[in-house]
């Protein structure tokens, strides 16, 4: 029998956000002994889930006889500590040179791959081992008892992930009283300690109170809560993927530059993305930005018309995940008509400096850049060099000596291709 291990001690969105690649994993081992290393605090994601034959804490010793670990925390502690344990197959993604060589099976996560959602980032890990990946599972939570209700329940997460900021507490109150108002929602308020004084004043900002459970539950009792309700709302979070685990249609709120519905999009739920085109020039570190600017971009008014849009039965597909993601810079007047046309993000620079394209690039959270001729082609190489000071992932480069004649679509479909290649035209 094989002996499975795999690593991920890390937090809650990013445990439910591997759960497909183990059901793919359990699929093709179906007689396998799985189990998990985790933080004590995610257990509730895994234990009732019947892909996993054993959990394992983080600090705990591992215990001897795991023929393959896989590693979907590539940090150096976790790749020694399976070499350590005489663990003698170790799947590990190879873009980190100071910990890859502690894997003897490399995979190719890319991460610098813009098109691709962490979940099949995180399937590229057990690709090596022969498993077709090209039809991703949903997401796997085990499915709690539904809290019975009459009640339209929306519940509104107030806290977010580290790599992303929590959308203002006035603003939540508006749409609170707006849900009332036009569908005398009851609303349900989650989060952990940290958002206690934005639930205050939610709270006090509220003519019809909200039902306050901010720091008050379990991770048990919050996927309880989350498969209670007729619509979640909130900004990149766990609690937001496991709303999607549990099929609960989501307004899933962007504000920053930083995070991209493309790779944090809920997955394979109804939803409708809200996230606005921020011009700030600013690099976007959203744990230590002192700034409002793009929070305030986004309105109540936008998150009320996204609870309508689900209400009738919208929703928002990959194609949309792209267009609120992908920002292009291009010195072609065709291709800038084409993409507005179409409701893309598209920059076309009015001037032509290396201060000029860094600026933009800055400002303007370029990730893919389409310049045609040669003129400008290595300041255009310069500016992308330079821009890994400001940028998250440095633009991908598409060149071309002539025009084409594109749609949109064509656009899109060379980015993509790029993105996934790395490949320059």
């Amino acid at each position: 029998m094989l002996n499975i291990l795999i690593i991920r001690p890390d937090v809650i969105g990013d445990c439910v956000l591997i759960t497909p690649a183990i059901t793919l994993l359990r699929k093709k081992y179906p007689d396998a002994h799985i189990a998990i290393l985790i933080n004590k605090y995610t257990e509730a994601i895994f234990e009732n889930n019947p892909d996993i034959n054993q959990i394992i804490f983080d600090g705990d010793k591992i215990p001897a006889g795991f023929d393959l670990s896989i590693h979907f925390y590539n940090e150096l502690k976790y790749a020694q500590l399976a070499k350590k344990a005489g663990i003698p197959k170790r799947i590990g993604d190879q873009s980190k040179p100071l910990i890859g060589w502690l894997y003897n099976i490399k995979a190719k996560q890319n991460w610098n791959d813009l098109s691709s959602h962490e979940v099949e980032h995180n399937l590229k890990l057990i690709e090596p081992l022969g498993i077709d990946i090209s039809d991703p599972p949903p997401l796997r939570i085990p499915l709690p008892q539904k809290i019975k209700s009459n009640d339209f329940t929306v519940g509104i997460h107030l806290g977010t992930g580290k790599g992303n900021k929590a959308w203002l507490p006035e603003r939540y109150a508006k749409v609170i009283d707006s849900l009332f108002k036009k569908y005398k929602a009851k609303v349900i308020l989650t989060g952990s300690d940290k958002e206690l004084f934005a639930a205050e004043t939610v709270q006090k900002l509220c003519k019809n109170k909200p039902q306050n459970l901010v720091g008050k539950t379990t991770l048990n009792e919050l996927i309880s809560t989350i498969a209670s309700y007729n619509i979640y709302i909130g900004v990149d979070t766990g609690p937001m993927h496991i709303a999607a685990a549990l099929k609960i249609p989501t307004v899933a709120i962007f504000p920053t530059k930083f995070v991209k519905p493309t790779e944090w999009g809920p997955w394979k739920t109804q939803h409708i993305i809200v996230r606005k085109a921020i011009k700030c020039s600013k690099k976007c570190l959203p744990a230590k930005c002192l700034f409002d600017d793009c929070l305030k971009q986004i309105q109540p008014e936008d998150i009320i018309l996204a609870v309508q849009d689900l209400l009738d039965q919208k929703s928002h597909n990959k194609e949309d995940w792209i267009r609120f993601s992908y920002n292009i810079l291009t010195n072609d007047d065709n291709i800038q008509r084409e993409l507005f046309a179409n409701r893309y993000h598209v920059v076309k620079p009015s001037g032509y400096s290396l201060t000029d394209i860094l600026n933009i690039i800055k400002k303007d959270d370029i990730n893919v850049i389409h310049w045609v001729g040669n003129s400008g082609k290595l300041k255009i190489k310069l500016a992308r060099l330079l821009s890994i000071f400001s940028a998250p992932i440095p633009p991908l480069l598409i060149f071309e000596h002539k025009r084409k004649k594109y749609n949109y679509l064509d656009l899109i479909n060379i980015y993509t291709k790029s993105f996934k290649e790395r490949k320059y035209l």
